[in-house]
């Protein structure tokens, strides 16, 4: 079995960063300025799935933590490398960012995904979210809507 360690990570890892989001994501790819400026940001965290075996990241969830303005975390980006998908590692890491947060007092949890992502839509579902809403129009190259999910610990 893999020996996965969930791992934060910073703006000094922002090129292993960019790079792991163009292995995960023919689309909708942030530019490299954007990654940067969000991993230099306090309130950004990143979490890194790294396969102890080889080094090489496998998964990643970006959320922000909105604490003391909104008062929710914003999953910003979930990917899981190609050669680990259908492992349960979104799973993993969403469940290890709800425990971290829900720790420093965070109960709510919002996130977004393509209507045609069946993937990512099963995971949130399996994670407990609930899908609030449907946003026409949100997704650009191509046009599409977007599910709104949101996750409510007591």
């Amino acid at each position: 079995k893999m020996q996965l360690q969930i791992q934060v990570w910073d703006v000094s890892q922002a090129e292993t960063i960019i790079r792991f989001n163009r292995k995960c994501f023919l689309t909708d790819l942030w530019k490299p300025e954007d990654w940067r400026e969000l991993l230099a940001d306090p309130r950004a965290i990143y979490y890194g799935a790294v396969d102890m075996d080889t080094g090489a990241l496998a998964g990643n969830l970006f959320i922000y933590n909105w604490q003391g303005e909104q008062d929710y975390i914003k999953i910003m980006n979930l990917g899981v490398h190609p050669d680990y998908r259908g492992q349960g590692l979104a799973h993993r890491l969403l469940t290890h960012a709800a425990r971290e947060m829900t720790a420093l007092g965070m109960k709510r949890f919002c996130g977004e995904t393509r209507a045609s992502n069946q993937a990512m839509r099963k995971v949130f579902e399996a994670c407990g979210y609930r899908l609030e809403r449907t946003e026409a129009g949100y997704y650009a190259d191509p046009e599409e809507s977007a599910c709104k999910y949101v996750l409510r610990l007591e």
